[in-house]
């Protein structure tokens, strides 16, 4: 049995102040992309799990790795049971684009499903919250508004969605860096135009692009801030951030034509090093 592990952007991420645990509660915006890896089980009785991974030769196959930490984590429900998985890697690491928590969420939905668990959506959301913040996110399937430390969800049903053109230059951009960096100088980032969404039914669903980390990364990596501003500077563009806490920058545009050209402009201007996507935002419903 196989699932695929979309990749997300965030559309907007502001953080608060730190809180005495070490983490800043955040508001961000989530939505998938059409972009995603590829996870394979097979059911095996004997308790063991293991875990082939394609298309990564870096990314670890061992017990650090998410998929199988989740793996671990629900086999505690089936302690007779086991799997063989097999992840073929399309999302970058480090990147932004949450693969990470979005492998370890098809994890648990693919197992809960082959071991034929009577776990909840909310156990099993239970379960992702102590793996990853983002990993609730990818377990269900609409793009959302998080809050807290992301682990908390308010579905939104969107519909007449835009593409985007992805941007990653091929190194990661850390997330613990990110954060330690904006604790030094917790500046907010720049504010883009608003972006008006369509939700299902009709109505206008209105959010303005800011991410906070952005000041901050940008200030170690200056190809994410070139990236960036390359793609605020393109015809049609309706907004451009950092994803997350980067890599990744993307474009939103409203038709897949216009995705695609800044996509071949932005190959042609980069060049072969950089990971080039265009991809429509997807927002449960397809």
């Amino acid at each position: 049995m196989t699932i695929r592990a979309y990749a997300k952007i965030n559309l907007a991420l502001r953080l608060q102040k730190r809180r005495s645990d070490g983490f800043h509660p955040i508001d961000t915006f989530f939505i998938r992309v059409d972009i995603a890896d590829n996870l394979n089980a097979e059911l095996t009785t004997d308790a063991k799990l293991s875990l082939q991974i394609e298309g990564d030769n870096q990314l670890s196959t061992g017990s650090d790795n998410l998929v199988l930490r989740a793996a671990r984590a629900l086999q505690t429900h089936a302690p007779t049971l086991g799997a063989h998985l097999r992840l073929k890697k399309v999302i970058p690491q480090g990147a932004g684009l949450g693969g990470g928590s979005s492998d370890a969420a098809a994890t648990l939905c693919l197992l809960r499903k082959i071991w034929s668990l009577p776990l909840t959506d909310a156990e099993l959301s239970k379960i992702g919250a102590e793996l990853g913040s983002d990993v609730p996110f990818f377990l269900q399937p609409y793009a959302a508004r998080a809050t807290g430390r992301g682990e908390i969800l308010q579905p939104v049903h969107l519909s007449h969605l835009p593409w985007a053109v992805l941007l990653h230059p091929g190194f990661a951009s850390p997330t613990a860096l990110a954060y330690a960096r904006y604790a030094q100088n917790p500046q907010a980032g720049s504010e883009g135009p608003i972006l008006h969404l369509q939700s299902l039914d009709g109505q206008d669903y209105e959010i303005c692009p800011r991410n906070d980390l952005e000041p901050a990364v940008e200030g170690k990596f200056l190809w994410i801030s070139s990236a960036r501003e390359w793609l605020e500077k393109q015809p049609s563009v309706l907004a451009a951030r950092m994803s997350g806490s980067g890599s990744t920058v993307f474009g939103l545009f409203s038709r897949k034509e216009e995705a695609e050209n800044v996509a071949q402009r932005a190959r042609e201007f980069f060049g072969t090093e950089t990971w080039i996507q265009f991809t429509r935002l997807l927002g449960g419903h397809e």
